[in-house]
Formats: structure tokens, C-alpha cells, sequence
């Protein structure tokens, strides 16, 4: 595609200001074009700040405009779905906001929408961009980890439910506008940098708990209406032998470890980043010096623009400047097992797929 990419963003809730700034830093290669809000007065203001000609209540009528070639979804879980179907199906590229959907069934429509309608669909998985999960990438490819055949996803916080203990609004602690809570939230991060990893494995089989036990505000509980997780955890198996462990906690009395990979060769924590191996028999454990690394490898011209972010990344795939990675599938991978983990927690089996 030629010239700068024309793009117009539904929601102005923090997620779509966050966006709407994220683009405003890409002027060169993207022309902000239209917004979309039930909230006009916010929406205007956001359009005032940043120079936005269009302003709707109405996504249809955004997603509607001939000229435009990308939408951005930045709204309530439960919406993701009919709103990029609709920009999908109206011939525009979508990057849509994590989690991809609030269920499976729905990230799978999603994606065969955009592959039915030939369209490019990325999902904001920033931890794939992450200069961690590049150098895990690298590693893996250059064959230092050998063959990878486990990775876990230890992580949370002591105490920082949404809403409920103060921060951000209601919608996100209800499963029938977000679907899920802490899993949906924040396991998905992990989880969407691991399955890349990973190189993006079927899945046979989940087992998962959920659980909601710590006390809470009596009146933030109330107000909130919470019926979601602050704590999940699963075991994932997937094709190959390969096997994931994966638990995330918005609240818990605990300590988590963050990511890792086991390989037969070596193994890799991603933050802080160390590399384990064996040198001559002798167990290592390495630091390495990523920012270095990097900045050389941009000096001499291997590391350009393209993959510092997800939303750039979305921008120069849709142009044509980088071989693409596809997060939709990756987000629909990840759907699939956050689905599969709440339907093993309410039945206590594991879930084959």
C-alpha cells in the first residue's frame, strides 16, 4: 500500500486514547481520519486534540466511510467481535484490542471473517513486540535452547483487582460484557508471547482452576457486580510433546516468577532476561546485555522500524514494510485456551480439543 495509512478508532476510554496517541506518533506513516464514541463530548475533545475531521456515535458510520482502510477496536471485551466483523466485512483492515474476544466461539468468527474477507486482523499483544521475546526468538531459531518442549507463565500482583480496589471501571470485573477476569486481563500477555514462542502448536488438551477468595471492599463489591476470577491457573498440552503451565492472579498472597522456557539445550527467564545452559559440562547462568545488542544490530542496518510495538507493527504490515506477524492467529490460539481453562474449571476435567 502506498502513501500513509488512513485509520479511524472506535472507543475513547483509556485504551482508545492510548491508541489515538500511538498513532499521532506515526504521523509520517498513518493519517487519523475518524473517531467513534456513544460519549461525543469526549470523543470531540479527542478529535479537537489530535485533529480528527470525522466524528461518530455511531461505529457504522465509521466503519462505513469509503476512504478509510483501518479501524481500531478499543472497546469492552463483549464488542470486539461484532464491531471488527463488521469493519472486516466492510473491506477494512482491524486491530482490535486484547483479549481478542470475551470467548473463544467469538475470536474464531473473528478470524474466519478476516480470512473470508482477505483482510489483515492483529490483536494488541505488546509482549510479542518485546525486546525479551526477540531475543528468546533469536535464541530459539540460532538453535541454543535446542528442542523447547516446556514454558510457564508465573504472574501477578499482591492486591490490584480491577475496580474493586480502585482503579478503572466495573465492566471489566462482569462476565457477561468481559468474560473473564484476571485470565482475560493479564494471562493472555503471557500466554500470546509463549505460544509464538512456541511456534504457535495445536492444542490437545486443557486442565484449570479459577478461583475469587480474598476479601473485598463490601461496597466496591456491590457497586462492581464481580463474578469473575482474581486468580486462574492451567496446564495446556499441545501437539509434539510441548507442554505450558500458565497462572495469573489479579490478587493473591504469593510471589510469582514471570515467564520462562526448558529447552534440551538451554532455557530462558525473559525478565529479567538470563539464559541457562551448560558450558563444558559446568551449569551457566547468563546475563545478557540486550540494549547493546540491539542498538549494534540497528547500526548496521538488521533491526529497522516495524516490530518496536504491536500497533506499529499493525501499521507497517498493512503497508507492506514487514514480513507479518500474525497475531490474529496467535490471539485466537490463546482464546482457544483461555476458553478451554474456564470450561475445565467449571466442569473439573480437562477439556480436549
Amino acid at each position: 500500500m502506498a502513501g500513509k495509512l488512513r485509520a479511524g478508532v472506535v472507543g475513547t476510554g483509556i485504551i482508545g486514547k492510548s491508541h489515538v496517541r500511538g498513532y499521532a506518533g506515526m504521523r509520517d506513516d498513518v493519517e487519523l481520519v475518524a473517531i467513534a464514541d456513544l460519549d461525543q463530548d469526549e470523543a470531540k475533545r479527542v478529535a479537537a486534540e489530535y485533529d480528527i475531521p470525522n466524528v461518530f456515535s455511531d461505529y457504522r458510520d465509521l466503519v462505513a466511510m469509503d476512504d478509510l482502510d483501518t479501524v481500531d477496536v478499543c472497546l469492552p471485551n463483549f464488542l470486539h467481535m461484532p464491531v471488527s466483523v463488521a469493519a472486516l466485512e466492510a473491506g477494512k483492515h482491524v486491530f482490535c484490542e486484547k483479549p481478542m474476544a470475551g470467548v473463544g466461539a467469538e475470536a474464531q468468527t473473528m478470524h474466519d471473517v478476516a480470512q473470508q474477507a482477505g483482510k489483515q486482523l492483529h490483536v494488541q499483544m505488546g509482549t510479542v513486540f518485546s525486546k525479551e521475546t526477540r531475543t528468546a526468538k533469536y535464541l530459539i531459531d540460532e538453535g541454543a535452547l535446542g528442542r523447547v518442549y516446556y514454558a510457564k507463565a508465573s504472574n501477578g500482583r499482591r492486591r490490584g483487582r480491577v475496580f474493586v480496589d480502585g482503579y478503572a471501571t466495573p465492566h471489566f470485573v462482569q462476565k457477561e460484557r468481559a468474560g473473564g477476569g484476571s485470565m482475560l486481563d493479564m494471562a493472555v500477555y503471557s500466554m500470546a508471547r509463549l505460544v509464538y514462542l512456541l511456534g504457535n502448536p495445536s492444542v490437545k488438551g486443557v486442565s484449570g482452576a479459577t478461583y475469587q477468595e480474598m476479601d473485598m471492599d463490601p461496597k466496591r463489591r456491590e457497586e462492581s457486580g464481580f463474578d469473575v476470577e482474581e486468580f486462574g491457573h492451567g496446564f495446556v498440552r499441545f501437539d509434539g510433546d510441548v507442554t505450558m503451565y500458565v497462572e495469573d492472579a489479579w490478587s493473591a498472597f504469593g510471589e510469582f516468577h514471570g515467564d520462562t522456557l526448558m529447552g534440551s539445550k538451554g532455557g530462558v527467564s525473559l525478565r529479567p532476561f538470563k539464559y541457562y545452559t551448560d558450558v563444558h559440562g559446568m551449569d551457566a547462568d547468563v546475563s545478557l546485555n540486550i540494549d547493546s545488542y540491539e542498538n549494534r544490530m540497528r547500526s548496521l542496518g538488521y533491526m529497522g522500524r516495524g516490530y518496536g510495538g504491536s500497533q506499529e507493527h499493525f501499521v507497517y504490515s498493512v503497508l507492506g514494510r514487514v514480513e507479518t506477524i500474525d497475531t490474529g492467529a496467535i490471539g485466537l490460539k490463546v482464546a482457544q485456551i483461555t476458553q478451554a481453562l474456564y470450561d475445565s474449571a467449571e466442569s473439573g476435567q480437562e477439556v480436549l480439543l
